[in-house]
């Protein structure tokens, strides 16, 4: 029997724009429907309206509010909603930061988080330097595997994401110093996140240097990571000891207006680890 594949391919899409029509519908000043409802304001058949609020309400997108025949969000709608709202809040309350942070250090400041198998610029706020490191916007997807500002992310994943992300986006080589070796990163992202920041030395992009700092929530989970790029002749070694005092200095402010109690005596920063060029941190962007 011949299978009809663009039909099928029709029919589904179909039946999920139904599903998030019906979610649309909520709202403040609607926070629970019932499924005549749901049928009336979207011209469903009741029949159609129930059969998609079961579905939404299997996958707990929507659940019923006992004892009044309504529905009204689920528990799923709420962690998807908290997620989009973390992000942004992350974006609000690190932007007075990261502008400091720019003033201060003269450098591009980025602020990054995982997105699916990719990372993602929340934010950026760019050096007002004449030559300076501006090549991802805010909404860029980037690699996880390279660069500061993707690996400080990376690095505080579950050990058993890393070989998720890298099966599926593999380790593209941008530059000479980007790690493409499995083994290698693994030992590398354990080294960040045992020391609680990230080094890079043109692993993304050719003469640009990076440092970047962990973001935590109050229940003590990574949700972003703040760094500063710039061209590797102003990011020079004698800078990077104070650059990564500043930049973790910062990314624990942010940290603390998420709720996030730190622990005063793992503020420092080794020097001797914060050497671009050192061979812990081989296999060097942003």
């Amino acid at each position: 029997m011949k299978v009809d594949l663009e039909y099928m391919t029709t029919s589904i899409n179909q039946s999920l724009a139904h599903g998030l029509e019906i979610l649309l519908l909520y709202d403040t000043m609607t926070p629970l429907l019932s499924v005549a409802e749901i049928s009336k304001k979207l011209k469903y058949s009741q029949s159609k309206a129930y059969r998609f609020v079961r579905t939404l309400t299997k996958y707990g997108l929507l659940r019923e509010d006992h004892g009044t025949a309504r529905y009204t969000l689920g528990s799923n709608a709420l962690r998807l909603g908290l997620l989009a709202q973390q992000q942004f809040n992350i974006a609000v309350i690190a932007r007075p930061f990261m502008k400091e942070l720019s003033i201060i250090t003269k450098e591009t400041v980025l602020l990054t988080a995982v997105n699916g198998t990719k990372g993602i610029v929340l934010d950026r706020v760019e050096s007002e330097e004449p030559i300076r490191y501006s090549l991802f916007q805010p909404g860029a997807s980037i690699p996880l595997h390279a660069g500061a500002s993707s690996k400080i992310l990376m690095a505080f994943l579950p050990e058993k994401e890393w070989g998720r992300i890298i099966e599926k986006e593999g380790l593209h080589r941008y530059t000479a110093q980007t790690i493409t070796d499995t083994d290698q990163l693994k030992v590398h992202l354990r080294e960040i996140r045992k020391k609680g920041y990230a080094v890079s030395d043109q692993e993304v992009d050719r003469d640009v240097r990076a440092i970047a700092g962990p973001i935590i929530n109050g229940v003590g989970e990574l949700v972003a990571g703040l760094s500063v790029a710039g061209p590797f002749y102003r990011i020079n070694k004698k800078k990077m000891y104070p650059l990564g005092q500043l930049v973790i200095e910062y990314a624990q402010k942010i940290s603390v207006n998420l709720g996030f109690v730190p622990d005063l005596k793992k503020t420092s920063v080794n020097s001797n680890l914060l050497n671009p060029v050192s061979s812990s941190e081989r296999g060097k962007g942003a």
